[in-house]
């Protein structure tokens, strides 16, 4: 029984899950884009990753909190 709505779009959908499948596949197709843009062009910011992929920073910036996506600081990885 679908009671609860999707905490993106508001569409009904199973309670024991957080978002919609629609809005879980935009979230995976949105990951891929920037994962891709990333093994491009490693050194991106935030900034530069949203306005190359149209993915929004705050996205980009859930993406990182979660773990999805990791920073790597560069000072630690030169010799």
């Amino acid at each position: 029984m679908m009671t609860d709505a999707c905490l993106k779009c508001g569409s009904p959908m199973n309670p024991k899950e957080l978002i919609c499948s629609v809005c879980g596949q935009n979230d995976r197709e949105e990951y891929q884009l920037i994962r891709n843009y990333v093994r491009s062009y490693p050194n991106s910011n935030a900034m530069q990753i949203a306005n190359a992929t149209g993915v929004s920073v705050s996205k980009i910036l859930r993406f990182i909190r979660d773990g999805s996506l990791t920073v790597v600081d560069q000072d630690t990885h030169r010799r």
